[in-house]
């Protein structure tokens, strides 16, 4: 099956880097196999992640913090460029479900199908990932940033899973990314009304 990537392929060397080329990052893509919330490999055996190059200095500053707050801490990248294609796959499966929400519309852009948006995590120097409460793509409500004072009253999200979260997002954040209010692991480099009238979908 030919790879939903190939007809980027062009603008893939022209406007998106390898993320690859950073250290202190690995990738492992959720989509690239069966263990995402559609159990369906996506990818096509695409393995490696891209960003918009403006993303990607973004990202580059926050490799470096990391290092420097968190020595042998590294990203654990889950996804990052989207094609359209496989939007439209994601959304079909959630169409008409309470989960619908957690999917853009493939018509109006999900910010990763602008290389603008990055899922990731961190593994600490056992190549362990932290402990963030709930895992990536968990569409309960216990994923949520916006909801993590309550889960804290309640016990459903512990001291050490809310800290992990803190160090996640301190980074993300002074790196010049914005978190989305109802996943953990979803960064934007941009505000997406911007990224939607200055750049191309993929």
């Amino acid at each position: 099956m030919q790879s939903p990537f190939h007809t980027a392929t062009d603008r893939l060397q022209s406007e998106f880097l390898n993320l690859n080329l950073l250290p202190n990052l690995v990738v492992d893509l959720k989509y690239n196999g069966v263990d995402n919330f559609m159990q369906e490999d996506l990818y096509c055996g695409f393995h490696e992640a891209y960003l918009h190059k403006l993303a990607f200095e973004k990202i580059q500053v926050a490799c470096k913090l990391l290092a420097k707050q968190n020595p042998g801490f590294q990203f654990l990248v889950f996804d990052a460029l989207r094609p359209r294609s496989v939007q439209r796959k994601m959304r079909q499966f959630v169409q008409g479900t309470a989960y619908q929400e957690y999917v853009a519309d493939p018509n109006l852009g999900s910010l990763h199908n602008f290389g603008m948006a990055i899922d990731l995590t961190i593994v600490d120097q056992h190549q362990k990932e932290l402990d963030m409460g709930t895992l990536f793509d968990d569409f309960a409500d216990l994923a949520q940033p916006q909801l993590e004072e309550k889960f804290l009253l309640t016990g459903e999200l512990n001291q050490t899973q809310f800290q992990n979260r803190l160090i996640l997002r301190g980074i993300m954040t002074a790196a010049g990314f914005e978190q989305l209010p109802h996943e953990w692991w979803h960064y934007n480099a941009f505000d997406g009304k911007y990224v939607r009238e200055n750049f191309r979908i993929v």
